[in-house]
């Protein structure tokens, strides 16, 4: 297990023993003008949480919950809960249903005040279309259902159950534009490869939406839900109903008239395509996080214009796995999670961030924790990440703003700021936080210097801690 010493010591390098910013003991509010005082809803991913018997749910839950999430997010698979037809399947109570998993999630997430938020997915044998060919390439469950009317009694069914146990966050289907989640993605139309599953998403979003919302109309309910890449189709992808969709002609599919889904937000899944950049290439297939901002403004084209943005899988994987090979070192997992949160910090529109996921497997490596359940660095810096707004240096005596937030809080609290100062850590400011945690703070440096955030407090469920920030440098030219 790698010490909050030894952390700050990967991070410190050769600015050991820079700074020039005195002391500040007094406490500020920790509000900068031009800053949201709030970030968005910080959330994690557990894929296991509903495979596991009930006690380790609970247990990973409070995990999860003493780590900072303030929501969850949770693969809730119809294909899971409703193995056969049900009879009368608006029943939340018909015997074919088996919500058992589920219910211990839920009840475990509001005994600890921590919001669930349900994605569902996954098409039962009984519902899919037999058009649609099995493949070993691909689940059983990734086949289209051939009625959309299937897939929203049974959400109407799920709401019914779980909207009086608090559960009002929902996004429909998961990456329906790649063929992993929803198959087929095209079909040949008169010798020409043309997009189908965009059609068939719209229907499945109308019929999602237009359930839970009877069941309850004060929900929010999130519908594209897209993976970040597709393929550059038709001009050079492969021929084939197996194509990725880009998320941007996923979302122009969706927006043609007659389609149109209603929906409260839009959710997107913006894995990095590379390490954190500041310059994207027009045109490209993709959609991460850092060209956001183009797939916003795509948004704004469609009659979504306006719509907030839940951004709810995101990660750096620490192991190369055959589903994504690009993989960083456990500190630059670290730091690159610092660097996602201060660009979305700002953006308004932005109300959710969910990192995937809580601990590794065999298939995947973004995990907080290790697959021996031991945790990784950034598993400290998702409760308390504190970055500079701008990554660029100022001029000597120039101001810079650090923004940061104390994510196992749920008041106001007090955070401390620091400068490395030689071998040790000087306090600049004692900050009082937003009522989520969140904390800006601008500091005018001599020189470049390094800086960190702690606090002492008591976590969710749990006793008391104290966190630290991945140390942040300020440059100063």
């Amino acid at each position: 297990m790698i010490t909050r010493g030894a952390l700050a010591a990967l991070a410190v390098g050769a600015l050991a023993g820079c700074g020039g910013v005195a002391a500040q003991p007094t406490a500020v509010k920790g509000t900068v003008a031009g800053v949201p005082a709030i970030s968005p809803v910080a959330g994690i991913q557990d894929d296991r949480v509903y495979q596991v018997p009930a006690k380790d749910a609970e247990s990973r839950v409070q995990t999860m919950t003493r780590m900072g999430a303030a929501i969850i997010r949770v693969d809730v698979r119809w294909d899971v809960i409703a193995t056969k037809r049900p009879k009368n399947p608006k029943d939340q109570n018909d015997p074919a249903y088996n919500w058992s998993a589920y219910d211990t999630v839920v009840d475990a997430a509001a005994q600890r005040g921590v919001r669930v938020l349900m994605t569902v997915w996954g098409t039962p044998a009984w519902a899919a279309d037999p058009a649609v060919k099995k493949t070993t390439r691909f689940p059983d469950n990734s086949r289209r259902p051939l009625k959309a009317g299937d897939y929203g009694n049974f959400a109407y069914a799920l709401a019914s159950r779980y909207t009086p146990r608090g559960v009002r966050d929902w996004e429909i289907w998961n990456e329906p534009n790649i063929p992993l989640f929803l198959r087929p993605q095209f079909q040949k139309q008169g010798g020409t490869w043309v997009n189908v599953s965009t059609g068939t998403y719209s229907a499945l979003a109308k019929s999602f939406y237009a359930n839970v919302k009877q069941v309850d109309k004060g929900s929010r309910i999130a519908g594209i839900v897209t993976a970040p890449a597709g393929d550059q189709c038709p001009s050079s992808c492969p021929r084939s109903a197996t194509a990725r969709t880009s998320p941007s002609d996923f979302l122009k599919g969706v927006a043609l008239p007659g389609r149109r889904p209603p929906m409260d937000v839009v959710s997107h899944h913006p894995y990095p395509i590379t390490t954190p950049r500041d310059t994207n290439f027009p045109g490209s297939s993709y959609i991460d996080l850092y060209n956001i901002n183009r797939f916003q403004q795509e948004v704004d084209r469609t009659y979504l214009r306006g719509k907030r943005l839940w951004l709810t899988e995101f990660g750096f994987a620490t192991v190369k796995v055959s589903e994504y090979s690009m993989f960083v070192s456990e500190a630059e997992q670290a730091q690159y999670l610092q660097d996602a949160y201060r660009r979305v910090r700002p953006n308004k529109r932005i109300g959710m961030f969910v990192w995937y996921f809580l601990q590794d497997n065999g298939a995947w490596g973004s995990g907080l924790l290790k697959q021996d359940g031991k945790p990784k660095p950034a598993a400290e810096v998702f409760s308390l990440p504190m970055s500079p707004l701008s990554p660029k240096p100022v001029k000597a005596g120039g101001t810079a703003t650090l923004v940061g937030q104390v994510r196992t809080t749920r008041q106001p609290t007090e955070v401390t700021v620091q400068a490395r100062s030689g071998e040790g850590w000087s306090d600049v400011a004692k900050v009082t936080t937003g009522r989520d945690g969140s904390f800006a703070l601008n500091v005018k440096p001599s020189s470049s210097t390094l800086y960190r955030a702690t606090w002492t407090g008591e976590v969710p469920s749990g006793p008391s801690q104290t966190r630290s920030s991945w140390p942040v440098t300020v440059r100063v030219k």
